[in-house]
Formats: structure tokens, C-alpha cells, sequence
């Protein structure tokens, strides 16, 4: 008797296989039209955001394509760099980032037509100075803080790629002592590196808790 109160219609076996298709479906559906507007990146930039070679402008278009792309382009080439043509002061400067959703920048910079010819910085944000209606430098930020050791090791491999001679141990520590007892942060800066076509110097921000932040100085020639 029992056996008849626990028999179940023979269609509630398929529910689970039911269930797992309907999912199923409807994860494909979503990959299909939800996925492709979640990747989207922007397609070229008109000429409201770039200028007629493809290279980034800082007006308030261009700066909107860069925060959509999040790869700036400078052409360093030709110095000196009139600003106005890029959508810049003419005294003063400009920081690009950090983006909104908190990924890196991949900024170019061309150096000249011949090799070497520039370098690709991932960074989260970038600063470009200009004085007397041209571009002075750029700045570029690497992203967090090392401690002393780290910023040694990682000064020395990017001296590989920038040829500059990176900063000594011997004054790293000097500069996180000093800033230890001065309470303001101290900066140790490379000489310059020319590996990449351009001039571009290493600068050590060292606070007194032990840990630097890096960023690189580009100075475009000027008139």
C-alpha cells in the first residue's frame, strides 16, 4: 500500500533536464545580445576627437574618446609641439585619469619616424605640461606604491627598456630616511634615458613609511 503514495507521474523525472535547458537557453540568449554591448569597445575616432593623422587631441571631444578608448597617441616627432593644435593650454597642464572604472591608460608616445621610435606606457594616469604654446613634458604614473626593495629591482628592469641608469639602492634608502624625518616625501630621479628615441628620466617618490611611487618625465624639445 505504501508503494502507491510514493509512485510519482512518470513527467517529474524530466524536471531537472527541463530546468538545466531552460538555463541553458537563456544563457545563450544573453551571450547573443547582452555580451557584444558589455565588450563593445569604440570604433575609430571622428575628427572631433583626433586630429587628421589619428593622433589624440585634449579637447573636450578628444578627451571623451580617450576616456571611452583608453589609448591616447602623441606624436613627440617633430618639437617643438604647438599646444593649441592639441586641444591644450598654452600655459599650464592637464592630467588624464584615473579612469572611472579604474583600468590602466595604454598611452603611446613617437619618439621620431626612424627606430627607435617610442614606447607603449600602461598607466593610470598621465600628466602633459605646456608653456609659450608648447608641449614641455609628459608625465607618467605607474600604478601603486613598492616598498624599498621592490622599487629597487623595478627601477633596474625598466632601465632595460628606457636605458636610463636607475637610482642606487644607497640613495633610495638616503631618500626614505629623509622623508622619515623631515615627514615630507623625498624624490630620487635617474639620469636621462634615450633607448626609446626620447629623453625619459625615472623619479622615485619615497615616503617615510618605506615605500616609493614611480613615475617617468619625457621632456620634449622646444623652441
Amino acid at each position: 500500500m505504501m508503494e502507491e503514495f510514493t509512485r510519482r507521474p512518470p513527467w517529474v523525472k524530466w524536471l531537472p533536464a527541463m530546468l538545466l535547458s531552460a538555463i541553458m537557453i537563456g544563457v545563450a540568449i544573453f551571450g547573443i545580445f547582452a555580451v557584444p554591448k558589455l565588450t563593445e569597445v569604440p570604433g575609430p575616432g571622428s575628427t572631433e576627437q583626433v586630429n587628421d593623422l589619428n593622433w589624440s587631441i585634449f579637447t573636450e571631444e578628444g578627451l571623451a574618446y580617450i576616456e571611452a578608448a583608453r589609448t591616447p597617441r602623441i606624436d613627440l616627432s617633430s618639437p617643438p609641439i604647438n599646444a593649441t593644435s592639441l586641444g591644450l593650454p598654452a600655459d599650464g597642464s592637464l592630467t588624464v585619469g584615473p579612469h572611472v572604472t579604474d583600468l590602466d591608460y595604454r598611452l603611446v608616445l613617437i619618439a621620431s619616424d626612424d627606430e627607435p621610435n617610442g614606447a607603449l606606457f600602461t598607466t593610470p594616469l598621465f600628466t602633459v605640461t605646456t608653456g609659450g604654446d608648447q608641449l614641455q613634458s609628459v608625465r607618467i604614473d605607474e600604478r601603486g606604491a613598492r616598498d624599498f626593495r621592490e622599487t629597487y629591482l623595478f627601477l633596474a628592469e625598466r632601465s632595460v627598456d628606457y636605458g636610463f641608469r636607475a637610482p642606487s639602492s644607497g640613495s633610495l634608502a638616503a631618500a626614505i630616511s629623509e622623508a622619515r624625518d623631515s615627514g615630507e616625501p623625498v624624490t630620487v630621479r635617474s639620469n636621462r634615458g634615450l633607448t626609446t628615441g626620447m629623453p625619459i628620466t625615472a623619479e622615485a617618490m619615497c615616503f617615510g613609511a618605506g615605500f616609493c611611487t614611480v613615475s617617468y618625465v619625457v621632456v620634449v624639445p622646444v623652441g
